[in-house]
């Protein structure tokens, strides 16, 4: 989920929403899950803005786009097997 503040996009994580799809496909699952799940995709996501984010100071671009992610993630090897299959 993405929230507008003044300029800038601030991702937010919400662990609520995340219990509740967990919970459509077990209905014992602990709520610490849904806090782990949602910190992994945090770190992932900031992971991935920050190589994006070096990429386009390198090309002197101001701002991060797709194409910039996509880069981000078949030059680092560790993200490239985690999500290089799902990359055009």
């Amino acid at each position: 989920m993405v929230t507008k503040n003044s300029k800038n996009y601030k991702p937010t994580f919400p662990v609520e929403d995340i219990h509740k799809q967990l919970k459509k496909m077990d209905k014992k699952v602990p709520g610490a899950v849904a806090v782990f799940i949602a910190a992994a995709e945090e770190y992932l996501a900031a992971e991935i803005v920050e190589k994006a984010a070096v990429l386009c100071r390198q090309k002197g671009k101001g701002v991060i786009g797709a194409a910039e992610i996509t880069e981000a993630i078949k030059a680092d090897n560790e993200l490239k097997a985690l999500l290089g299959k799902y990359l055009k």
